[in-house]
C-alpha cells in the first residue's frame, strides 16, 4: 500500500496513513540513558482493515539490524518413511 496505493487484499485505494510517532508501537533499538525507538507508520485500508507497517527511517533500520537477530525460518525436515 505504502508504494502502490492500493490494497493488496480488496484492491481498494481508499488508503489512510498513520504516521509513526515514538510511543507503544515503536520498535525499541537502544538504551543510552533513555529508550531510543524507530516509530512504525502505519497504512490502513479503509475499505476492508487491512494494515501493513514499515519503518520509514534509513537511520531507525540500520539500528534494528545491528540489535536485533536476523529472522531464519526452520526448513521442515521430510517426512520420514516408516518400514
Amino acid at each position: 500500500m505504502k508504494t502502490t496505493g492500493k490494497c493488496p487484499k480488496c484492491d481498494s485505494d481508499n488508503v489512510f496513513i498513520v504516521p509513526g510517532r515514538q510511543d507503544e508501537t515503536s520498535i525499541m533499538v537502544d538504551w543510552g540513558g533513555f529508550f531510543t525507538s524507530a516509530a512504525v507508520a502505519r497504512y490502513v485500508c479503509g475499505k476492508c482493515g487491512y494494515v501493513e507497517s514499515f519503518v520509514d527511517s534509513l537511520e531507525d533500520l540500520d539500528r534494528i539490524r545491528r540489535k536485533y537477530k536476523r529472522y531464519a525460518p526452520e526448513t521442515p525436515q521430510a517426512e520420514q518413511e516408516t518400514p
